[in-house]
């Protein structure tokens, strides 16, 4: 097993496998902790250790071009497969909250104290961020069904296809 990847690792210009081996995220920038990236979708940031949660290793050129095949295969199954409301919503989901700022707060450690009733487990700080993250991709993702219809249901269902196809379906 190769050895897990640490934040000083983490290298701008470098590629790096998605556990779920379907992304490569190439690293653009590093800013303290905000890590700025993109993959086959769009543009990205999070902190180090949301990054170092998602991504364990290097990606490797086979890597890489195993997950790209993997895409295309999806993209095939997707505009064959009946999309309805639901996988709609919960592409905007992953898009606009799950694949975010949520992200960084998911990535931080357990605190058992929070398995109390009663506390707050998200600073009002915090939510503001999510909530104003969330608001700004939901607004570009109605932006692109306005205005290119096409390219949004190519996106929302590719999106839904690889990040949400284990989630429940009405």
């Amino acid at each position: 097993m190769p050895t897990r990847l640490a934040p000083e690792d983490l290298l701008v210009g470098t590629s790096y496998l998605h556990r779920n081996g379907l992304f490569v995220r190439h690293i653009d920038a590093i800013e303290g902790n905000p890590v700025h990236y993109h993959d086959q979708h769009s543009s990205w940031s999070c902190s180090k250790q949301a990054f170092l949660k998602a991504c364990q290793s290097v990606a490797s050129p086979d890597a890489a071009a195993a997950a790209n095949q993997e895409l295309e295969r999806i993209e095939r199954v997707t505009s064959q497969d009946a999309f309805t409301l639901r996988d709609e919503a919960d592409a905007l989901t992953a898009h606009a909250f799950r694949n975010g700022f949520l992200e960084d707060l998911h990535a931080g450690k357990h605190l058992p104290l929070l398995d109390q009733p009663g506390y707050s487990r998200i600073t009002d700080d915090e939510m503001k961020r999510l909530m104003i993250e969330a608001s700004e991709k939901l607004a570009r993702m109605l932006a692109l069904k306005q205005q290119d219809p096409a390219e949004y249901d190519r996106f929302i269902r590719k999106y839904q296809k690889t990040y949400c196809r284990t989630w429940k379906r009405d």
